[in-house]
């Protein structure tokens, strides 16, 4: 996990709360109340005495936080004329102190309405968006939601732009998940392919968020629909194979300045609000981590913060309002965490492999028993559900894909050694770092094959084309060293037969999946 600047709680403090006030909405008008009761201009905290800082809302609803050190009261000791210093003004993004971002957007509601697909077709899209996305980056509570859409559906002139980005994003990351038979690419597209109408469309729902959220002042007026709708642009984005490491900085900052690098529990949020703030924490520290590993690992260092992860709770135990008792059986929050400790294993490896000093295989063999012991936490969590009877299907997809990124894990761990990159390594210890990384690549590809060969997994195979392509390219070269080194004449056939058909998996995906497409005569040329 990757970090511009931290902030500690005090430990063994004891934190009153007052009574939750929702600070999500960003109401551009008296009319875009709707979707959430407006606050009043407030602060929301504990007692400041306590020195961690207060989320202020401004009368138009927008959400800052401030440190207790950066507040007035902090310099004039709790002095009553501290309160007469003026806090947060949300209308000084249109005056002089708006330079250099001096924006002038001319988008309105009416207009950014108009490009929104018909009803239908939108409540279709989000479906898909909920049925196939969430439970895999689980950052949103879907009841609020559901009820937010059903308000805009009766008034939709009443909504909040960032509340407008965040619908924008949803579509544009649900298009990817439809079939090539989808009668809403016909419906939608105007290009007589498939891959064009999808691409078309979700870089025109990308945009307009983008375009909602310039209109509403996003760099310097936020609330938590502006960081919801950034996280998801970021996710698709990065499962379209776009670079967003410059969006990722704005949005990690505007995730401090609404302060959520702080646990919640301190600002006297009601459960929903708070899970919704670990959330999208824990969403960006992965995403943190997603890029750095694409990327080459830019930046190596740490997130420090304060906030608890998610509760591993179905949303409706939410709603109930407290948690219930622990259980076996995985919740939608269950994958999250899993993925998320899989990317916290992510940073530890690569800053062993790729760090200045060399790592000892003992320490190389430690990391190996951590990804043993995270598979053998999903076969418990996954597998309890199985015995009374079929997993649904996204619970198998999802064991998929963690077994499949847990593979990729143990390449990077162990092909160094492999490749004799590690010069201080036994011929013992390459050999079993050679057989780790024969037997992972085999199974990060036949993942990849079950998950582009399975009808029940269509609508997973964006997954597939992006981030799980990636991870079987890498996959295959390692089986290509394997090919060019082995002196077993079984072991060189099985191989070449295991990498010809990662070849024709990877051309059937050529035309919508560009890390397919660019690998495609690489592995031709090599076999």
């Amino acid at each position: 996990m990757n970090v511009f600047s931290s902030l500690t709680l005090p430990d063994g403090q004891t934190i009153p709360t007052t009574p939750a006030t929702d600070v999500s909405q960003s109401p551009s008008d008296p009319c875009e109340l709707s979707l959430v009761q407006q606050p009043s201009p407030s602060t929301l905290s504990y007692e400041p005495s306590l020195l961690v800082g207060t989320l202020n809302v401004s009368a138009s609803g927008y959400v800052r936080y401030e440190p207790r050190a950066s507040q007035w009261g902090s310099v004039l000791h709790d002095s009553p004329l501290a309160a007469s210093v003026r806090s947060f003004d949300d209308t000084s993004g249109t005056s002089s102190s708006s330079f250099p971002f001096d924006l002038n957007p001319t988008a309105r509601i009416k207009d950014l309405l108009m490009i929104l697909p018909p009803v239908r077709q939108c409540d279709e899209l989000k479906a898909v968006f909920f049925k196939v996305y969430s439970p895999l980056f689980h950052i949103l509570h879907d009841p609020t939601f559901d009820s937010d859409y059903l308000q805009f559906q009766s008034d939709p002139q009443c909504v909040s732009l960032s509340w407008l980005a965040l619908l924008f994003a949803i579509l544009s990351i649900a298009v990817t998940a439809l079939d090539d038979s989808s009668t809403l690419l016909h419906d939608l597209g105007r290009s007589a392919f498939s891959s064009k109408n999808i691409a078309d469309l979700s870089s025109r729902y990308r945009v307009s968020a983008m375009q909602c959220l310039a209109a509403d002042h996003y760099l310097w007026r936020h609330t938590m629909y502006t960081l919801q709708a950034l996280i998801l642009l970021i996710y698709g984005i990065n499962h379209s194979h776009g670079q967003t490491w410059a969006l990722l900085g704005t949005t990690y900052n505007i995730a401090l300045a609404l302060g959520c690098h702080v646990d919640p529990r301190n600002f006297g949020l009601n459960l929903v609000q708070c899970e919704e703030r670990r959330r999208c924490w824990a969403g960006l520290t992965m995403l943190y981590t997603i890029q750095n590993t694409t990327m080459g690992n830019l930046d190596p260092r740490s997130i420090l913060h304060d906030v608890e992860l998610p509760a591993n709770v179905n949303d409706i135990d939410l709603v109930a309002g407290s948690f219930p008792s622990e259980t076996e059986s995985p919740t939608q929050m269950s994958y999250l965490l899993h993925k998320f400790r899989l990317y916290d294993l992510c940073s530890k490896i690569c800053k062993q492999m790729f760090g200045l000093r060399r790592p000892s295989y003992q320490s190389i063999m430690a990391l190996d028993q951590e990804i043993t012991r995270e598979q053998d936490r999903w076969n418990a969590n996954y597998l309890s559900e199985s015995r009374g009877g079929p997993l649904p299907v996204h619970h198998v997809v999802h064991l998929n894909i963690l077994f499949g990124y847990s593979h990729q894990l143990f390449l990077l761990l162990h092909r160094p050694v492999f490749s004799k990159a590690l010069s201080c390594t036994k011929p013992e210890e390459v050999e079993n770092s050679r057989s780790r990384c024969i037997d992972s690549a085999r199974g990060l590809l036949g993942i990849h094959k079950t998950l582009f060969e399975t009808p029940e997994f269509a609508s997973f195979r964006w997954y597939n084309e992006g981030l799980g392509s990636f991870h079987a390219f890498h996959a295959s070269i390692v089986l290509f060293v394997v090919l060019a080194t082995t002196d077993s004449t079984v072991q060189y056939y099985d191989t070449k037969e295991t990498l010809e058909n990662c070849l024709a998996v990877f051309e059937a995906m050529a035309e919508r999946s560009r890390v397919c497409e660019n690998a495609v005569p690489v592995l031709r040329y090599l076999l």
